[in-house]
């Protein structure tokens, strides 16, 4: 009996050092470059609107992101032998709000993270001393599409489907969901760790009772879109107004359920 438990202790252990190896690599791959972009902001509280061989470098890094984060989880199915079910990828089980209710979650954990962000002075500006100006609205797409496919396969799918599987307390969870979000968020100054915390924190209360990516990637681009490429005016309004309310009513029904739900 000892040297069973012995077996199987190292077997966790080998198997957590692997899961741990692999997101480290995952997250170098697909959030690195953004991460070295926000530490220099952070220092240099000045946009250096780059061009060139840096500006060249950081674009390729974006798009790399996407085949990055799907090789990522197909190492995590086949080489840690998680499940489609685990990974968030498919449901193992009907998700109660249902799909449009959880993106409603989804999207209220992002904007109650950002409120925060009112709160301290803008800490990054451009050349001129302005805040930083408005991208694209091509930028503004394939950004939204990045930050919701890879940022939610990654930095949340991946990282609680290996917790889960170790059993970690939900103190673990939350520090390393926290440590994936923060780095690339740096160039907001000291409010990134609060909007992290918030955003982490609602973030995973809500994943927990989907066990369904698809509705926070969802979540994601759609407030990412709704910031970036939606003009500010009566449809930007709506659709707020629409999530939020959404939100505020799936996570009561949450609430009031916690007691029937494990």
């Amino acid at each position: 009996m000892t040297s069973q438990s012995v077996e199987i202790s190292t077997s966790d252990k080998s198997w957590a050092v692997k899961a741990w190896i692999l997101q480290t690599i995952a997250f170098v791959l697909t959030f690195g470059a953004p991460t070295v972009v926000a530490i220099v902001l952070l220092v240099h509280r000045t946009d250096p609107r780059w061009t060139g061989l840096p500006a060249d470098t950081y674009r390729i890094a974006g798009w790399t992101a996407f085949p990055f984060a799907a090789l990522a989880l197909w190492v995590a199915h086949r080489w840690l032998g998680l499940t489609g079910a685990e990974l968030g990828l498919r449901a193992g089980s009907r998700a109660r709000a249902g799909f449009l209710g959880a993106t409603g979650a989804g999207y209220l954990a992002i904007w109650l993270g950002l409120l925060g962000l009112g709160t301290f002075p803008e800490w990054v500006t451009g050349e001129d001393g302005n805040p930083l100006g408005a991208m694209s609205a091509w930028d503004g797409v394939t950004w939204s599409l990045r930050a919701g496919l890879v940022e939610e396969t990654m930095l949340l799918a991946l990282p609680m489907a290996i917790m889960l599987r170790l059993r970690w307390a939900w103190p673990a969870q939350l520090a390393v969901l926290m440590a994936l979000r923060l780095p690339f968020h740096l160039y907001y100054g000291p409010a990134a760790i609060l909007m992290v915390l918030v955003w982490c924190a609602l973030l995973r209360y809500a994943y927990l009772r989907v066990r369904l990516i698809w509705p926070f990637i969802a979540a994601h681009i759609l407030y990412d879109l709704n910031v970036a490429v939606i003009p500010v005016g009566p449809l930007r309004a709506a659709i707020t107004l629409a999530m939020l309310v959404l939100g505020v009513i799936v996570f009561l029904s949450w609430w009031r359920d916690r007691g029937r739900h494990s």
